[in-house]
């Protein structure tokens, strides 16, 4: 069996001899789409991390597997795969924990101020009593999706003592939780949470008439861009009408736009999209692929999304 991986991904020498030993591995640390279209023609399976491989999937055997290197593939012309003999894998809750504790170190940061203070700080600043924050025990929570990150996120709050609220498209009974419809949880809650896919349900589903509803003194975190409409935030944060945000920010994708001033404000907290990135859930996401990998040469697919 002949597998390529079009780009640098992170394996260690143990997954390395895992996968070279389900058959012939070709290792590339970058590919053009030339190079994909070439590279894909006779492998069986085809392993990507950040490329977009709708410009090669026509290149690929019918049948093989595309074997991704992460949770989401909204990107991917999932159905153009199937139509080809292209089976899709993906690799489902490896970065829970991680995205999780990541949106948590947003929440704090926000709520005590911790970027600004550091910010002064270096600067020599000893003034600190404009730095008075909030704190979690007794607040209201409200994680809009409930997935496994917004499932793991209730549980870490309901340990801080908040009190967790949610909203799902697809509500589901949890222990500890409330359900609420979106509009009154964005009304209820001192703490917003996005924890949802981006989908086309979810896009752009939190509008300037929504953020307008969140109370003074709330905050508003995200691990998935592009569920809120950011100029409409922007304002919104501009003129105090909530506590402040926090977002590890996708910046991938070309259609990505941070305004400055959204950027410039003291009381938004952002990171470069790494909630996912750490030693722990890097090593289970080569795992689960390798094994995905495994599992389709054996005839026995599993994590398919199509």
């Amino acid at each position: 069996m002949d597998i390529v991986v079009l780009e640098k991904v992170g394996l260690n020498d143990e997954q390395k001899r895992k996968l070279n030993s389900l058959g012939n591995v070709a290792y590339y640390d970058f590919s053009s789409e030339d190079e994909c279209r070439q590279r894909v023609k006779n492998a069986d399976v085809a392993v990507i991390d950040w490329l977009n491989p709708n410009s090669f999937l026509s290149s690929m055997k019918n049948p093989s597997l595309l074997a991704l290197m992460s949770t989401g593939y909204s990107w991917i012309d999932i159905e153009k795969a199937k139509e080809l003999g292209i089976s899709v894998s993906n690799i489902p809750a490896y970065a829970t924990e991680a995205v999780a504790e990541h949106i948590i170190g947003l929440m704090f940061a926000v709520a005590r101020k911790t970027i600004v203070g550091d910010a002064e700080i270096k600067k020599g600043n000893k003034n600190k009593g404009y730095l008075q924050g909030i704190e979690i025990s007794g607040r209201k929570a409200g994680i809009i999706g409930l997935g496994n990150i917004g499932s793991r996120v209730a549980k870490i709050l309901s340990c801080l003592g908040a009190e967790v609220f949610a909203y799902d498209v697809n509500p589901k009974i949890v222990s500890g939780i409330k359900n609420l419809p979106l509009v009154e949880l964005l009304k209820k809650c001192d703490l917003v949470f996005i924890t949802c896919p981006l989908d086309e349900r979810s896009k752009n589903l939190l509008d300037e008439n929504h953020l307008r509803l969140m109370k003074k003194d709330a905050i508003l975190l995200g691990t998935t861009w592009g569920v809120v409409d950011i100029f409409a935030l922007t304002d919104i944060l501009k003129n105090n009408l909530i506590y402040g945000a926090g977002f590890d920010v996708s910046i991938e994708g070309n259609d990505i736009i941070l305004p400055k001033k959204f950027t410039e404000l003291s009381n938004v907290v952002l990171t470069p999209h790494i909630g996912y990135n750490t030693k722990e859930a890097k090593i289970r996401q080569a795992d689960i692929c390798i094994s995905n990998i495994e599992r389709y040469l054996k005839g026995q697919p599993q994590n398919l999304v199509n």
